[in-house]
């Protein structure tokens, strides 16, 4: 019973997010090093209508160059690190501004990088499986697919382009 009701949300998840446009993502695992999240994480984005650029689907989260992650400036990405809750991993975005590219990714510029509750949801197999592919859809596309998980489970970074915006109105002053 338990079984069939996870797979019938799985389910609802990737019904209602094929009817959105696929957006291209990434998930880290971890910051120093950058892992890109592997295991069941790539088949959670294949379910919320995702396009993952790093990690594997049915391999192990790995270590990737630093690089790899500039190179792919994706759409989205999606912060996780493994045992770290939404408050923890919100401190990791100073290790990530440490790479000089950082600012210039498409995705920091547009503020589409989401730091995410990593140990509740995206590092452990279990009964929030499908959860997790909730929240991922919901960044993903922008809107709830089963229980508003923003804010409490996962958030935004600020862009830098609004920075940016925000610097040069300033300076005019």
């Amino acid at each position: 019973m338990v079984v069939r009701r996870e797979r019938e949300r799985l389910g609802r998840v990737r019904e209602e997010a094929a009817r959105s446009v696929r957006k291209t993502v990434a998930m880290l695992e971890w910051t120093d090093p950058l892992f890109a999240m592997g295991n069941w994480g790539p088949e959670l984005v294949e379910i919320a209508n995702g396009e993952l650029l790093l990690g594997n689907k049915s391999e192990y989260s790995a270590a990737i160059p630093a690089e790899q992650l500039r190179d792919a400036d994706l759409e989205y990405l999606i912060v996780a690190p493994c045992g770290f809750n939404l408050e923890r991993t919100l401190r990791e975005q100073a290790v990530l501004e440490r790479y000089p590219w950082w600012q210039r990714l498409q995705a920091v510029r547009k503020g589409t990088v989401a730091f995410a509750d990593g140990n509740l949801f995206f590092n452990r197999s279990g009964m929030t499986i499908s959860q997790t592919a909730e929240i991922i859809a919901e960044i993903l596309h922008g809107r709830a697919f089963g229980e508003k998980a923003e804010g409490t489970h996962w958030r935004w970074i600020e862009s830098y382009a609004a920075q940016d915006s925000q610097s040069t109105i300033l300076s005019r002053t």
